[in-house]
């Protein structure tokens, strides 16, 4: 129903889009929702953050406080005043610093993995099956190493960050996915188009979010003490 233009070119920071849907919602405060032919706003999903930002025209203004994905359509969550009907072509610009933000943060968590598999750790004996790329990213694997890697780790990541390598995608289907990656994790959504996210003489893996062009632009990763508890590790790490 909506063109996702942020799969598309994730350095679209404005757009000319038509409205195709509004609906309300009160919880607490009045909101409204739009539904658009086209958006550059990610929805919250995948580990990764909400975009946030505006939607307007000459006569309205509106801010988008948060982006789903619910049954299929990709709702915008407006504050402000009611928006015009269903058919009229608005504008829309993104919050940029906190969408480039989140795409660095994203992009870290698989330079992270890229570097667990580089090593040797990943996808066996430490399956990654969940990711958190928001304030306190982290990243979980199903298995634990008897050995202190946090150094080793960091001293990867930053290696590929330092390598300026290219990211590149394409949609494919599951099978494609199936053949190509170097791990499929469990669980992966089927409400939305996944892409094959590939890392240039490392390998691929599926990705449904927006990602930065290269390991440079991710900054200095540090990786924070590894927990392991319960046959889970927990990998934390941070962006400078």
């Amino acid at each position: 129903m909506t063109a996702l233009l942020y799969l598309e070119n994730a350095y679209l920071k404005e757009m000319e889009a038509t409205i195709i849907e509004v609906g309300k919602e009160i919880d607490g405060q009045q909101r409204w929702l739009l539904v658009l032919d086209k958006t550059i706003f990610y929805p919250r999903g995948g580990g990764q953050a909400t975009d946030q930002g505006f939607l307007f025209t000459d006569t309205w203004k509106g801010k988008v406080g948060q982006v789903l994905l619910k049954e299929g359509k990709i709702l915008h969550y407006m504050e402000g005043d009611q928006p015009p009907p269903a058919g009229t072509l608005v504008k829309g610009t993104l919050d940029w610093n906190r969408r480039y933000l989140n795409m660095r943060l994203h992009s870290a968590g698989h330079v992270v993995d890229f570097a667990l598999y580089l090593l040797g750790y990943s996808p066996s004996p430490l399956m990654p099956f969940k990711g958190e790329h928001e304030k306190k990213p982290v990243i979980y694997y199903q298995g634990t190493i008897e050995k202190d890697f946090q150094e080793e780790l960091e001293k990867k990541a930053n290696e590929l960050v330092a390598q300026d390598l290219p990211f590149s995608f394409r949609l494919v289907d599951t099978q494609e996915l199936e053949r190509e990656t170097i791990y499929l994790q469990p669980g992966l959504p089927t409400n939305k188009p996944l892409r094959l996210l590939t890392l240039k003489g490392v390998g691929s893996v599926a990705d449904g979010g927006t990602q930065v062009k290269s390991t440079s632009e991710v900054g200095h990763i540090s990786i924070l003490p590894i927990e392991q508890k319960d046959g889970v590790t927990l990998v934390r790490y941070r962006i400078n």
